[in-house]
């Protein structure tokens, strides 16, 4: 079942790839036809002279930070073993994507670095099949006992409470040592790991910017009042969460 999603979460950016490098005989993985014939992602092809372009480029990363988000996804996945070291390699392989997204239009002079790009991204979906590969299932005996295992504390937490939104987030720090976060930025609810960043509102008043999965709220004070800031820049008063409070929205989100 593994390696069909896989198989599935791949073959679009496989195909795309291959679209890319077709003008010059770049050498690529071949997707299986079993693979390309699950696949809906359709790419569309560089222009006849075979040369890439940016726009390909762009298409393709497009579809790479797609593959990376269903793994991270599939691994999350109750049914998958955690495991260190599969942990390392998606920090790793996010930190390459992320620095890869980084660059611009600007910092490609020439074909060369355009298909040197290009097979970077090949590279990198093979490498997320690997990441796969190393994947196991956990044992359902244990699925629920290893649930069991770990509580979570409560660390801080917010809401807003000028009624603008229903936008709420607050951290906890398991026995195991995992840092998670509950969020429910009023469209994304989600209880998982989180991304921390610093970041600026218009005005230069800088916050902390929490990721966790697709839901993104930040949060900051001005020394008297907690504030939320949402996903598009907006502002809103906030309160702290009480202990009790904060519980009971991961209890929630835990069943």
């Amino acid at each position: 079942m593994k390696k069909n999603l896989m198989a599935m979460v791949l073959a679009g950016v496989m195909s795309a790839a291959l679209l890319a490098g077709c003008g010059d005989n770049a050498e690529a993985p071949a997707a299986d036809s079993n693979t390309a014939a699950d696949s809906n992602t359709e790419a569309e092809a560089p222009a006849a002279s075979g040369e890439l372009t940016f726009a390909d480029l762009q298409s393709n990363y497009a579809l790479l930070t797609d593959a990376y988000n269903k793994v991270e996804e599939l691994y999350m996945n109750d049914g998958i073993a955690q495991d260190d070291n599969i942990e390392a390699l998606l920090t790793e392989a996010k930190g390459i994507i992320d620095q890869m997204g980084e660059l611009t239009e600007a910092d490609f002079q020439s074909q060369d670095d355009l298909k040197s790009m290009n097979d970077s991204m090949v590279t990198m979906v093979d490498s997320l099949g690997k990441i796969v590969d190393g994947m196991s299932v956990a044992e359902a005996g244990n699925q629920d006992e290893q649930a069991e295992e770990v509580e979570y504390t409560y660390d801080s937490g917010f809401y807003v409470n000028d009624g603008s939104s229903d936008a709420v987030m607050c951290f906890f720090q398991g026995s195991d040592g995992s840092n998670v976060a509950y969020v429910n930025d009023g469209t994304n609810e989600i209880f998982a790991g989180y991304d921390v960043a610093e970041a600026e509102l218009e005005d230069g008043t800088p916050y902390m910017l929490v990721q966790v999965g697709e839901a993104v709220l930040g949060y900051f004070t001005d020394g008297e009042t907690w504030y939320i800031v949402d996903g598009d820049g907006n502002v809103a008063a906030a309160a702290e969460l009480t202990a009790e409070e904060a519980n009971a929205l991961l209890e929630a989100a835990q069943q």
